[in-house]
């Protein structure tokens, strides 16, 4: 093993040890139920620890006080993975603390598997190493993304189906999509669908990419052609393997909904109904205000409320329920440090970003990160818009990958020429999620 592989074994050591220990300090030192509706969210493992069995979203021992309805309704893999592990070990009769630790060690589990494939994405996505760690920190050391990784949630798993998603996709254009990477994006996909409904973003770009894939120049020498082809034949090939696998792996739970909400298999209307009858007036699904209702625009919405800057600040660092800020002058540098990167990559200047790949393959690249940077972005914000107002950047983090990409292109525009400027940038991500860890968290909870 050469020196130069030694070097980045050595860093990737440092990188899953660095995540590792903030990530345990803060499933930790965080109460139950400071996450982010953990509690809520945690009756559906509970329901599955005590019983053995799944959770209908109606079930009393799930409703989620006040609001009426459950997250029994969604997706729940996460949770099926926390409650029957539990269960196999009802034996030794874990105490609720020891139960919420190891349920949350699940997630902690999927940020470290997340940081293995953004740090993979990246050798695919930059030839220049400086360039591809720079993005492999901005994403991994995001403290937000960190924090969404050690508490009972369905977004960790959503996270790191995306994270495989991509990687699939970028290897599979390299490899012609070989089979173990056609089971590694079936598998992204399954996990996906049964993850986060604001996550599903992924899979339709998934869809285009792959098809987009096998399209030929007919001269396959040059980046440029007269003329294309359509590979048809191996397209179906592959896309009938993985959709086999991704219906054998997510059929079952869209069943079940069918079958228990009356042909409601997304089981959407089914939660609306039970909210409606089960809770509150205030939060009563089909009356209760909203912004849409109200007649009052997207743009009011965003701007004229706290909506932007809630969602910024959660986006960067927010921990516990949405009370624990780090330091103003964090905040203030991600914002310098974004504002640069749009601005080089305005620049017209080489990068080293997709740099092996022909004109028509860097397109496409390009275009399926931008669709899978708007999508989270506008399904958060129909979701304020029309249902609940939520400002919280957790459900922006489906679109943390592609934008970092965009914005570690912008950033090597300005600073591919200094080395130091580039350890700058590798000290300034690292210390931001140390002392947003161990000073803003612990600080709080001390």
């Amino acid at each position: 093993m050469n020196k130069n592989i030694r070097t980045e074994y050595f860093r990737i050591f440092i990188l899953i040890f660095i995540i590792l220990s903030c990530m345990l300090t803060f499933a930790l030192i965080q109460p139950f139920g400071d996450g982010p509706d953990e509690i809520n969210r945690f009756k559906v493992v509970e329901y599955i620890y005590q019983h053995g069995t799944l959770p209908n979203g109606a079930d009393p021992e799930v409703l989620i006080d006040g609001y009426g309805a459950s997250y029994a309704f969604q997706p729940i893999l996460t949770y099926m993975i926390d409650g029957y592990l539990l269960h196999a070990l009802r034996a030794f009769n874990p105490s609720l603390e020891m139960r919420v630790f190891i349920s949350r060690l699940v997630n902690i589990l999927f940020g470290c598997l997340t940081a293995f494939y953004v740090k993979k994405i990246s050798n695919l996505l930059f030839s220049d190493r400086r360039t591809a760690w720079a993005f492999t920190l901005a994403v991994v050391f995001l403290p937000q993304n960190v924090f969404i990784h050690t508490y009972v949630n369905t977004d960790s798993m959503g996270l790191l189906s995306i994270a495989m998603i991509l990687h699939a996709l970028l290897k599979g254009m390299h490899n012609d999509f070989h089979k173990n990477t056609c089971i590694q994006l079936a598998i992204g996909i399954i996990l996906c669908a049964l993850s986060y409904y604001n996550c599903y973003g992924i899979i339709l770009c998934a869809v285009l990419f792959f098809s987009a894939c096998f399209i030929r120049p007919k001269n396959s020498d040059t980046s440029y052609s007269s003329g294309i082809s359509y590979d048809y034949k191996s397209m179906m090939q592959k896309g009938v393997f993985i959709s086999v696998i991704v219906l054998v792996g997510i059929s079952w739970w869209f069943i079940r909904n069918a079958i228990l909400y009356n042909g409601d298999f997304l089981a959407l209307n089914a939660r609306n109904l039970c909210a409606a009858k089960t809770g509150l007036e205030s939060y009563n699904p089909f009356t209760r205000d909203t912004y849409q209702r109200l007649g009052i625009s997207v743009g009011e919405m965003v701007f004229g409320t706290d909506y932007f800057t809630l969602v910024w600040k959660s986006f960067i660092a927010m921990f516990g329920p949405m009370l624990i800020p780090t330091h103003h002058y964090i905040y203030m540098a991600f914002r310098d440090l974004f504002f640069i990167a749009v601005i080089g990559l305005l620049l017209p200047l080489k990068t080293s970003a997709l740099r092996s790949l022909s004109r028509n393959r860097k397109l496409l690249v390009y275009f399926t990160m931008l669709l899978a940077l708007l999508i989270p972005i506008g399904l958060a914000l129909y979701y304020s818009y029309t249902f609940d107002f939520q400002p919280q950047g957790r459900y922006y983090l489906p679109m943390v990958i592609p934008f970092m990409f965009f914005l570690s292109i912008g950033l090597e525009k300005i600073i591919k020429a200094s080395d130091v400027l580039y350890h700058i940038l590798y000290a300034f991500l690292t210390l931001c999620l140390l002392y947003a860890t161990f000073v803003s968290m612990l600080g709080y909870y001390r």
